[in-house]
């Protein structure tokens, strides 16, 4: 039996949306990962330079916003110390922990680049000495977020 050419037309409509349909769920299982790990509110390092014992970081936050701003800068801080970030380990085998930390915070990557930071976070010691590091002596450093004093406990 033929299908007449009204019904031909519908049934190629249904095959078109079908695969749609389809190709949307196979894009989207290969992409979800990537787009959940971007808005999981776990902060991970975009870029890391040390300079004189000093780690300078671009962390990006993975969020849409940061409600607490002072809690936040004290989170990246402690993941310095237990060296726990996803994508970046420091190495501490030959000059062990860094002596400083200076940190710029964007939400996500689109925002490197393309727009003004969210936050700086500074970990350092009244007199900048070399002679301490953010681990073993973090009672000897202070924590800084956008130039003003914060407590860090």
């Amino acid at each position: 039996m033929w299908i007449g050419n009204k019904g031909r037309k519908k049934f190629y409509f249904l095959i078109f949306i079908f695969m749609v349909f389809l190709c949307g769920i196979l894009y989207g299982r290969k992409r979800y990962p990537e787009w959940k790990e971007a808005r999981s509110g776990v902060p991970d390092i975009y870029s890391s330079m040390l300079v004189d014992n000093e780690q300078n970081l671009i962390v990006i936050a993975n969020s849409s916003r940061i409600d607490d701003k002072e809690a936040f800068a004290r989170q990246v801080i402690h993941m310095c110390q237990e060296n726990s970030f996803h994508s970046v380990r420091f190495s501490t085998d030959l000059s062990g922990y860094p002596s400083g930390v200076n940190i710029i915070v964007y939400l996500n990557e689109k925002d490197v680049d393309r727009r003004k930071p969210v936050c700086e976070i500074e970990f350092s010691t009244d007199d900048n000495s070399k002679n301490y590091d953010i681990k073993n002596n973090a009672d000897k450093f202070r924590l800084y977020l956008d130039g003003k004093e914060i407590e860090f406990y």
